[in-house]
């Protein structure tokens, strides 16, 4: 089963679940960057970003699959469905601003 889907039932409909205060303080320094960058977009600055966001991408992953596997081998606590749910809104956070990133380089051409 996709993973995706399974972090979409444990979070369950209408379910809100706050993102991580570390995670948060982190993105308020990517935002700011990513500010910067939409008014004056640099090629390589753009580059140095998209590589430090799939660097956040990639850790947060392998971050949590030893929990997931837990989860899926039905051996999950309240904790590990706590940090399976962290992880669904801080990855699909962040995955907004990979997008965001993505759509005005590629409008601007510069990437």
């Amino acid at each position: 089963m996709d993973y995706e889907l399974i972090l979409k039932e444990i979070l369950g409909q209408g379910e809100r679940q706050p993102l991580p205060q570390l995670f948060l303080m982190e993105m308020l320094v990517v935002n700011e960057r990513l500010i910067q960058l939409e008014l004056a977009p640099e090629a390589k600055a753009i580059a140095k970003l998209r590589e430090q966001l799939d660097g956040l991408e990639l850790q947060l992953c392998s971050r949590i699959q030893p929990v997931l596997d837990m989860y899926l081998s039905g051996n999950a606590t309240v904790g590990d469905v706590v940090q399976l749910k962290e992880f669904y809104v801080s990855r699909k956070y962040l995955l907004r601003i990979i997008d965001r990133l993505s759509t005005f380089a590629s409008r601007d051409q510069v990437v």
